[in-house]
């Protein structure tokens, strides 16, 4: 069986993954990088970067960026517009660029 998927249908599931498995990161901040936020999980384990200085935010590779490429077959342009579509409405990171922590 064949199901089709349109772009905004894809787009929505994508962004409900990501609110459900990253959507309550804590941010946390540290005096030795004031100009940076990293986002943790409840295991405290970094997740994201946010570089306030040059509205960059760094996104775990492995665990987000790569994941995204591979469960919905989306390329990395499509995947960096969704997540700062994302980044935007989750956690009010307007205008940011997302980059995948291999950059």
């Amino acid at each position: 069986m064949n199901i089709i998927v349109d772009r905004p249908q894809l787009v929505r599931v994508v962004l409900l993954y990501l609110n459900k498995n990253f959507g309550n990161l804590t941010p946390m901040t540290n005096s030795e990088f004031p100009n940076l936020i990293f986002y943790v999980d409840s295991a405290n384990d970094m997740i994201m970067e946010y570089d306030k200085e040059n509205e960059w935010v760094f996104i775990d590779y492995g665990r987000i960026w790569l994941e995204l490429e591979s469960l919905f077959s989306i390329n990395p342009r499509e995947t960096r517009t969704i997540l700062g579509y994302w980044l935007d409405k989750s956690y009010d990171l307007r205008g940011v660029m997302p980059l995948d922590s291999r950059q």
